[in-house]
């Protein structure tokens, strides 16, 4: 019964290699939330400090409004809100339901005048309409109204042209009986609090979730191998061996697992090629791992030790089909973590093709620290 092999690119996922992979990746985290941290402080420092607009100069007044009696509703009159006086402060109220001859723009800027601000020159009607702010916090006969601009004296200036207005008003308007100035705050620099600690805590929070989801996504992307068992499962072809890095000891536990399955698959083969999917130009890689063989292997398989030649990528030699019918089978060597997996699975589909035997692979500069813990060594 042939056994269904899974392709590099939809191979279940192996969890705990992924994990452990993942886990070297980890430091990435938090030099990336300091790293979100510090553009974030940069953003809100330049949008806030630097570029900042100018502050405003802020001016509070408080009115409390004695509403006239309704005869019709038999109640005081109560459909004046922050909104509605806002129109009345701002623009003419022919629109209202209560209306009068009385408009307050023209009584600030009448007043305005007055204390030595031109209109046209000194002041426009749209900077004080940018300026004012009335407002209803709960009580509809408590308002509170608000001047910022950038001018202190003018700010002044506008809340008290204001004030006499809104009090003229309460005089004119048959709605009210009259209104009030209860007082008035000295004019100050509006107070902006400082957000830098929040902003620097979202670009922290921020750059870390990136950099988990970016991780994430990358290594469940990756065709790179980083067990032995996952090219089994890939790719239906025994792992004869797994080799460390150059200038790394063997450990005796992977040194003996490679002897025993040199000893058990290659019993008949004298000749082998050995084949890397990473060589794109050249056998470098391919000679490297031979060197490597040797070392690692030594004496160890006394009865005879099959003759090793490195080989360049079929494709990257027109002479290869008669080198590989002088073999007597192909080695292919996988590096460990490099993504090679589309030019493995193309390089096995070749060998095949050529009719060359495929004997099985060796994975190469291994992370023997990873497979320790993958194994639990």
């Amino acid at each position: 019964m042939t056994t269904k092999r899974e392709s590099y690119d939809n191979e279940i996922l192996n969890l705990r290699a992924f994990y452990l992979v993942l886990l070297k990746k980890i430091w990435l985290v938090p030099v990336v939330a300091v790293l979100g941290a510090i553009v974030a402080g940069i953003i809100y420092f330049l949008a806030n400090v630097v570029y900042a607009p100018a502050r405003n100069y802020v001016t509070e007044s408080t009115l409390y409004i004695y509403f006239a009696y309704d005869e019709n509703k038999r109640s005081e009159v109560d459909f004046y809100n922050a909104y509605t006086w806002n129109i009345l402060v701002k623009a003419e109220d022919s629109n209202l339901e209560v209306r009068t001859e009385y408009n307050i723009l023209d009584r600030i800027m009448e007043n305005l005048e007055a204390a030595g601000y031109k209109e046209g020159v000194d002041i426009t009607r749209e900077e004080v309409k940018a300026s004012v702010n009335a407002d209803i916090p709960s009580d509809i006969r408590v308002m509170i109204f608000t001047v910022s601009n950038p001018d202190r004296e003018l700010s002044g200036a506008i809340a008290d042209a204001a004030n006499d207005a809104l009090v003229e008003y309460g005089k004119a308007n048959y709605a009210f009986t009259h209104i009030e100035l209860l007082g008035r705050s000295d004019t100050k620099l509006e107070l902006i609090p400082d957000r830098m600690g929040v902003a620097v805590t979202f670009g922290a929070v921020l750059g870390a979730v990136l950099a988990c989801l970016s991780l994430l996504f990358s290594k469940a992307m990756d065709d790179a191998a980083y067990v032995p068992e996952d090219l089994e499962r890939r790719y239906n072809l025994p792992v004869l061996g797994v080799l460390s890095k150059e200038g790394e000891e063997e450990p005796s536990f992977f040194r003996n697992e490679l002897l025993l399955t040199f000893k058990e698959k290659l019993k008949t083969e004298k000749n082998i090629v050995i084949i890397s999917a990473d060589d794109k130009n050249g056998a470098e890689t391919a000679e490297a791992v031979v060197k490597r063989l040797k070392n690692v292997i030594g004496n160890g398989l006394p009865e005879g030790c099959p003759v090793f030649k490195p080989m360049s990528l079929p494709g990257n030699d027109n002479d290869s089909a008669s080198q590989l019918s002088s073999m007597d089978g192909a080695i292919i060597a996988v590096q460990m973590g490099k993504h090679n997996g589309a030019m493995t699975e193309h390089l096995i589909s070749l060998l095949k093709k050529l009719g060359c035997k495929v004997c099985g692979m060796v994975v190469t500069d291994a992370d023997m620290k990873l497979l320790n813990r993958y194994l639990g060594l």
